[in-house]
């Protein structure tokens, strides 16, 4: 059994990191905190194998990535579910939370709802890559080592994000006049 206290100390520094890495995977506050949970716990159960003195955020964002995987390797498996009523639940969120707590109040300061929509609609690897790079400001080489792709792919990756981002954006971008109108 891995050491609990030394896990926490180095593990537990990075539950944001984790969380808003789930989040903009998921898209969805619950299923994100059910990835962050997932997640630790694999990596509390493996801690074992973690080397001291090295990344542990991006171990941690690794068995993340291929936690995100299995998921949707099931879900193909069994199909669509039918979700429980979240209005039968109990609210279980502080309804004041101070910005920058969650994904969510990062993402809404980050930018408008059009923004955080377009983002959504982008392939997961490609959101990933984007959130990773982009968002946490990890290096590629971080972000390759995370998705266990190449630094070329992390790079084509991040720039077909950003250019679908740029083609799903023009025409709001305009409507906020920050970007000229053709004629």
């Amino acid at each position: 059994m891995a050491d609990k206290s030394e896990f926490e100390k180095t593990a537990i520094p990075h539950l944001d990191v984790v969380y808003r890495t789930a989040f903009a995977l998921c898209t969805n506050e619950a299923d994100a905190e059910d990835l962050t949970q997932i997640t630790y716990v694999k990596a509390l159960e493996r801690f074992e194998s973690f080397r001291s003195g090295t990344n542990c955020k991006g171990w941690l964002l690794r068995i993340l990535r291929n936690t995100w995987i299995d998921k949707l390797r099931h879900k193909k498996i069994v199909g669509p579910q039918v979700p429980i009523e979240e209005t039968v639940l109990a609210d279980r969120h502080d309804k004041e939370q101070a910005v920058w707590t969650n994904a969510v109040d990062v993402l809404e300061n980050f930018s408008d709802a059009t923004v955080i929509d377009a983002m959504k609609c982008l392939p997961d690897e490609q959101r990933l890559t984007l959130f990773l790079t982009d968002v946490e400001q990890l290096s590629h080489e971080e972000v390759s080592e995370i998705t266990a792709v190449p630094v070329g792919t992390v790079k084509s990756r991040s720039s077909r994000a950003r250019s679908m981002l740029r083609e799903k954006l023009l025409a709001h971008a305009k409507d906020l006049g920050l970007a000229e109108r053709r004629r």
